[in-house]
This record gives structure tokens, sequence and C-alpha cells, in this order.
């Protein structure tokens, strides 16, 4: 049995992810009528993972513990014709909160809102904010101490519904040895700002990080289709846990999807984004043997964002050398490159994700990295050809930054792969899990295309297909503006790439 192995494979690493959020409101000392102190949950414990198998299970930072909201009518602070109810969540040894609300209703002119300890709030969210099925995903907020606050008409109290909640309890710390900050991938990354990623601006601009579940970390791909119609869909892959149910994994509904997280310098980690973030609303593809899924944004991204629908070719031609785009360990956007054709192979992998430790095959394109590797956090991030279009999927691998030793001695070199990557063209005509091929979501216009280039947000409709002309889009490669009112959000660094067993040539 042959064995690759991912470093920190025991190790439980979290990450620290600077987002934008809305201005600051009151201070945590305006007097809550109501404080509930949540103790800290038992940490789920390495040894509950499968013995014996070759898994690389998914790390969690955050607990997930049911919370009950049940305002009282003499709980409400009444204003004139508004009134206000206020819960102070009280975990001392948390490290960040997070919520999820199940069979919420809010009246016309309500507001629900969630602030962190240095004020900074999640919200306030609207009755168009909270999905069909009254669910609501509010983003992390750091600290141990928030304030969750209803707002509403005095005359419709009655009329709010809050149904269950569920807070995501950050367990492990922000700081210190297991600190996944700004920088903090392998030292052999290299910026997509560096001199590699002149060339490749389609592939940075199309590729986002995704949080999913206010615990994972995974990389999605900003996808074209054909036709041109600034469909907001997002590929991944399948393992990073996106289900059509909660039985085993996380609704696309979870999802954020970060745009623009990257340096606007090579040697430098700064002007990077931090309030370009777009929610998923529905899983729309998934399948195992390709490892490849599908979701569609709540929203096309504006314009501000600069972002790229990317091209992709589904031909199963391969490529002879391009790149990878991806935020290893969720860090900053790196670009590794690749410079000798890849192969087909057909990987056998014990999966400990979400739903337990099964076998899983994967039909893979297999890449050995000339300059740059991938991480765990990486999954999900494309394999670009010369044409920068997307030809797999990160499914996972053996490519890891080296360690330095001490004073040079011990040091080992930057394992350059192999790393495998689940086929597009095996997902295209595939059925899969839902029963629907992905082309019928990449070919809408059932051109027969097997290849699309990349649109801008500018572009036309119609066109672009192979032969075609098509807007390939241009321009920078994102960024933005520091200085905003930040706060940081603790995800759980999910080991979403695998080991790898018994691999065969396909």
């Amino acid at each position: 049995m042959i064995e690759t192995k991912h470093p920190a494979f025991s190790r439980i690493r979290a990450i620290t992810l600077l987002l934008a959020i809305a201005p600051a409101g009151p201070a945590l000392a305006a007097l809550p009528s109501v404080t509930v102190e949540i103790p800290a949950p038992q940490t789920p414990a390495q040894s509950e993972q499968p013995a014996g198998l070759a898994v690389q299970p998914v790390l969690r930072s955050g607990v997930a513990v049911p919370l009950a909201i049940a305002p009282r009518a003499t709980e409400w602070e009444v204003t004139g014709d508004r009134a206000v109810w206020e819960m102070r969540i009280d975990a001392p040894d948390a490290h960040y909160l997070g919520l999820r609300l199940d069979g919420l209703m809010l009246p016309d002119d309500a507001t629900v809102s969630l602030a962190g300890r240095d004020a900074r709030t999640r919200g306030p969210y609207t009755r168009t904010d909270v999905g069909p099925d009254g669910r609501l995903w509010i983003p992390l907020v750091h600290g141990g101490t928030a304030r969750l606050r209803f707002e509403a008409p005095s005359s419709m109290i009655s009329a709010l519904r809050i149904g269950d909640a569920e807070l995501h309890y950050g367990v492990h710390p922000l700081d210190g040895a297991t600190t996944k900050d700004v920088g903090d991938a392998g030292g052999c990354h290299n910026n997509v700002a560096c001199p590699l990623g002149d060339d490749w601006d389609r592939a940075i601009r199309a590729t986002v990080l995704l949080v999913i579940g206010n615990q994972l970390v995974c990389n999605g791909t900003l996808i074209n289709n054909t036709l041109r119609d600034r469909d907001p869909l997002v590929l991944t892959a399948d393992h990073c846990g996106i289900r059509s149910s909660e039985d085993d994994g996380f609704t696309a509904d979870s999802v954020a999807a970060v745009f623009n997280f990257q340096s606007r310098q090579c040697n430098a980690d700064t002007g990077f984004a931090t309030n370009e973030v777009l929610a998923g609303e529905r899983l729309l593809y998934r399948d195992r043997l390709s490892d490849t899924a599908l979701i569609r944004l709540s929203q096309a991204p504006p314009a501000s964002f600069g972002a790229i629908y990317g091209g992709w070719d589904a031909s199963g031609s391969g490529a002879d050398s391009g790149v990878g785009v991806h935020h290893p360990a969720g860090d900053l956007k790196k670009i590794s490159v690749f410079t000798d054709p890849v192969a087909r192979q057909t990987v056998t992998i014990t999966d400990g994700s979400l739903i337990g430790a099964r076998d899983q095959t994967v039909e893979s394109w297999r890449v050995e990295w000339n300059d740059g590797v991938t991480e765990p956090g990486s999954s999900g991030s494309a394999l670009w050809s010369p044409e920068e279009r997307l030809i797999g999927v990160l499914s996972g691998g053996s490519s890891a930054c080296g360690n330095s030793g001490f004073l040079g001695i011990g040091s080992t070199p930057d394992t350059l792969g192999p790393d495998f990557y689940g086929r597009l063209d095996i997902a295209f005509t595939r059925g899969g899990e839902l029963g629907t091929p992905l082309r019928a979501f990449l070919d809408p216009a059932g051109s027969g295309a097997r290849s699309v280039t990349a649109s801008d947000q500018a572009a036309a409709p119609g066109g672009g297909m192979t032969g075609g002309g098509g807007n390939d889009g241009g321009g920078d490669s994102g960024g933005g503006d520091e200085g905003l009112g930040l706060f940081l959000v603790g995800v759980a660094l999910a080991a979403l790439r695998r080991r790898f067993t018994m691999p065969q040539r396909g």
C-alpha cells in the first residue's frame, strides 16, 4: 500500500480571516434584557475518527451548541412605535461566536443582528435575508461575548417567530501556534501579484475562498456558461461537504464566497479586499467520481468586485502546462505552476469527511509542480490550462512546503507533488449524485460546446464558445481598500485535501 500523507494530519489548526462588516453598533454594555451563559462544549476528539485507515479527517475549529431564544413580552423595551429585545451571550472560553436560526419569521420592518465583543455587528438582517424555510446564517463574530438583538414595530411583536437556534462556538484559539493568519501559509507559495501571475489574470479573478457552515475552508471558481448570462455559478470539490441537506454536510446557504482575498504586492501581504463577500444559495450538482460540485450564489458579483467568470475545457485533452490558483490554508490567494503534461490517473481515497470514512474513487489529473504547491484548505481550487480554461478541481495530493530545519541543518526540500484534480470532462456528462449532468448548467444553451472562454462582468451575452470570439476579460486582478471596519472571524482549517492510497494508473 502506498500512502501520501498531508502535513499537520494530527494538529488542529485555525485560520483568521479578515472580512469587512457593517458599522459598529452600540457597545455591549448597553444593558441587554437577557443574559445566557454558555459553558465550553466538548471538543471533538481525534480518536473519534476511524482508526487504522488512511484518513485525513475534516478538522473543525467550531462546535454547534443548541441555544434557546424565547423573548417574553415583558422583556421588550418599547419606545414609541419601536420595540427592542436583546440577549447577551456570555461564553468566556469561546474564541468566536456565530448563529444559525431555523424557522425564523420576521415581520415587515423587523431586523435581527449579532454584535461581537468589539461591538462590530453582523446585520441587521431583514425578512428578505431569511430563506424560504426560515433559515438564516449569521457569520462569526470575534470573542466570547456577543449581543443578539431583535428590533420590530411594537405592534408586530406577536408576529415575530424565532424557531430553533444553533450557536457556533469557537473552541480553538485565534492566536499562538494554532493561528492561520494572513501570510501564514507555507513559505514556498507565490502571491498572485508576483510575476508568475502576470499572464493569469482571468484565472486569478475567477478564484474565490469559500467559508462553509461557519466552520470549514475550501476554494471555488466563478464559472462561465455558454449563454454568458452572468449566472453566478461556483465550481468546487464534492468532498468540501456542501450537500442538499444537513444529514451529511452543510447546505449551500451556509457558504460565504470571499472575492479578491489577495495581496497587491508580490513580497508583502497588503492591499487585500475585505468586504467582497457573497452568500451561497443552492447546490446544483455533485459527483463523487470526479469529486466535483457546483453551487449558485445568491446574486451575481457587483461590478466593483472586478470578478471574472472563468473559462473551462471539458474536452478531456488535459494540458501540457498551466497553473493552480488557490488559498492554501485559507491564506491570501497564491499561484502554483506546472510545466509537464498532466496525466490521467484513477486514485482511491479513504475519505474521513463529514459523512464518515469510506473509499472514494476519483478520476483525476495528476500534476507535478515546478513552482509552488498546495495545502489543506486549497481543495476545490481550479487547475488551469495555458488558455486559462479550467480542466479540474483539486481533490487532494501530497505537495507541501519543505522544512527549513535548524540553522539549515536537517532541512527538507519542497515536496512538489503529485496533486490530483477531479476531471471536469468526467463530471460534464455524468448525472452525479443529483441526477442532472454538469453540462446542463455549463451549457444551458444546448450548444454541444466542450469549452468556453472567460467573461468579465461587462461581457455581452452570447458567443465565447470554442470557435467563437467572446470577451476574455482583462484588467487588474482585483484588490480592495484597507482601513475598513474589520473583525476577526475564526473558522476551521478543514483538512479538505485527503491522503491517497493505492494509486491506480488509468
